[in-house]
């Protein structure tokens, strides 16, 4: 007998959450769901789920630190957060706690849904939470990456853009959904963020690495075999 995976979704919204589990459900995900804080704790500790789905204003915790026990006692489990803060803060808060991704409300079913798959696909691989890119090996679980020189860490915001730009290895990634996707804000006056992030993870992994598309956005630079250094 094959078995689903899992989704738990803790979100005290009735609509919304079953939005979601029938979003989840059509992709062949079992889901269980919980309205509170309290009870989603306790089925993420009592029953083995392959990924979380979790709203930040909950009736009874902080979404934030219901994120840190939850990424804590299951590190490498993702936990996917969907919150109508769509502040930068509270988005670069949940990366930097662990998160692996956060998708602002209202949101496509359909767009959080690949998100869910692709990291529960990412964490039941040989490899655990981990992606490569090229010569770039990015562990999702302790938020460090290496380029063949050792572990690196990386601020919260970096390693937010470096994990999306290593979604699409070698396709561009537009700087308005670069700036969405790790920040929650439009292009509009804030495209220095964008552009003062590519460079500090320049100087920490190589000028090399990520390619700027003039007037679209940026990519990883995967080599062609035999291609020079």
């Amino acid at each position: 007998m094959i078995l689903r995976r899992s989704i738990l979704v803790i979100e005290d919204e009735r609509r919304i959450a079953d939005l979601i589990a029938r979003g989840l459900a059509g992709a062949g995900y079992r889901v269980d769901a919980t309205p509170d804080g309290a009870s989603g704790l306790q089925r993420s500790r009592s029953d083995h789920h392959d990924g979380v789905v979790l709203d930040l204003l909950l009736p009874d915790a902080d979404g934030f630190e219901l994120l840190h026990e939850l990424v804590g006692e299951k590190p490498r489990r993702p936990v996917v957060v969907v919150s109508g803060l769509s502040e930068a803060d509270a988005k670069v808060r949940c990366l930097r706690l662990g998160a692996a991704d956060f998708v602002s409300k209202p949101f496509s079913v359909r767009d959080l849904v690949e998100r869910i798959q692709a990291h529960v696909h990412t964490a039941a691989g040989p490899g655990g939470r981990m992606i490569s890119a090229g010569p770039i090996s990015l562990d999702l679980a302790r938020k460090v990456v290496d380029v063949g020189r050792g572990a690196v860490s990386l601020a919260a915001d970096e390693f937010a853009l470096l994990q999306r730009l290593m979604a699409r290895p070698g396709r561009v990634c537009s700087r308005d959904r670069l700036l969405e996707d790790v920040w929650g804000t439009p292009l509009e006056g804030r495209g220095d963020v964008l552009d003062g992030c590519v460079e500090r993870l320049r100087s920490k992994l190589g000028d090399e690495l990520i390619e700027t598309v003039w007037s679209s956005g940026y990519r990883i630079h995967i080599r062609a075999e035999g291609e020079g250094v």
